[in-house]
C-alpha cells in the first residue's frame, strides 16, 4: 500500500495549495495518519474516517474523509482507495464550518470521477511542506 498525491494540475490546484498553507505541525499529523495505514496495511474506521455519503452527494464509488486536528486547525482530507489498495489522496480543505461544503464535495467528486485517467505521484515526507 503507497500513499499517493494526484499530481498538480488545473483541476488538483487546491490540494497543492492547502498543503502549502497549512502549518508543519498540521502537515506532519495528515503524513502520519496515512503512514499507519500503510503500515497496518489497511484502513481503520474511527471518529477521524469517515465515507463522503455518495447518495447525498450523487456520486457513484467511495470517497473517504479523514479528519485532522492540530491546535487550532481542523482539516479534511479526502481520498479513495484503488483497487491495487494504494490510498489516493485527491482533495484536503480546512474544516470551517460543521457540513462539508458544497464546493470542496464537488472538487472531490469530480476528481474522483476522473481518478483513472489523472496520474500520481508517491506522497515521500520530504514533499508538500515535510522538510524534517
Amino acid at each position: 500500500m503507497k500513499i499517493l498525491l494526484v499530481e498538480k494540475n488545473k483541476a488538483t490546484r487546491p490540494l497543492y495549495s492547502f498543503f502549502d498553507g497549512i502549518s508543519e505541525g498540521l502537515c506532519l499529523k495528515i503524513y502520519n495518519k496515512f503512514q499507519s495505514y500503510v503500515q497496518y496495511g489497511d484502513l481503520y474506521y474511527g471518529k477521524q474516517l469517515k465515507a463522503l455519503n455518495s447518495k447525498i452527494w450523487k456520486y457513484q464509488g467511495t470517497i473517504y474523509k479523514l479528519r485532522v486536528d492540530h491546535g487550532n486547525e481542523s482539516a479534511r482530507v479526502l481520498f479513495s482507495k484503488s483497487t491495487e489498495g494504494h490510498l489516493k489522496i485527491i482533495h484536503a480543505f480546512l474544516k470551517s464550518t460543521r457540513k462539508t461544503p458544497k464546493k470542496d464535495a464537488k472538487q472531490a467528486i469530480a476528481i474522483y470521477q476522473v481518478l483513472e485517467s489523472l496520474k500520481t505521484t508517491p506522497w515521500e515526507k520530504k514533499v508538500n511542506c515535510l522538510y524534517s
